[in-house]
């Protein structure tokens, strides 16, 4: 399996879902899966994407932390779907390099997932 380094309260799984296509409930293309990311207690996952309009931009280079929970893999066609309209995921509280990934940052995700 891929490299694994600790990230806050997140472990960082190099290779799972890597260059998956992640698209909305209605097969709108949202990005690419950048990373894959599990809580420190391993029960939760989630996918950080990038792409779009926004990844085309100078000084737009964000991704979105999407928890696995509105998700669904597709692994032979390399596809993931979530279960929400791609404008839901672009509001997303978005991910720079220097944000860290807390427990604190979990919970703003999950809570503006609804989860």
């Amino acid at each position: 399996m891929g490299e694994q380094r600790n990230v806050g309260a997140f472990r960082k799984v190099e290779e799972r879902y890597r260059g998956y296509d992640v698209v909305d409930i209605d097969h709108d293309k949202i990005g690419s899966v950048d990373a894959t990311y599990v809580n420190e207690t391993n029960q939760r996952e989630y996918i950080a994407v990038s792409g779009g309009l926004s990844s085309l931009l100078p000084g737009t280079a964000n991704s979105h932390l999407i928890p696995m929970d509105v998700c669904t893999v597709d692994n032979n066609r390399r596809i993931i779907e979530v279960s929400l309209q791609k404008d839901v995921v672009e509001n997303s509280p978005s991910l720079s390099g220097s944000t860290e990934l807390t427990p604190e940052y979990e919970e703003q995700v999950r809570s503006y997932y609804r989860l």
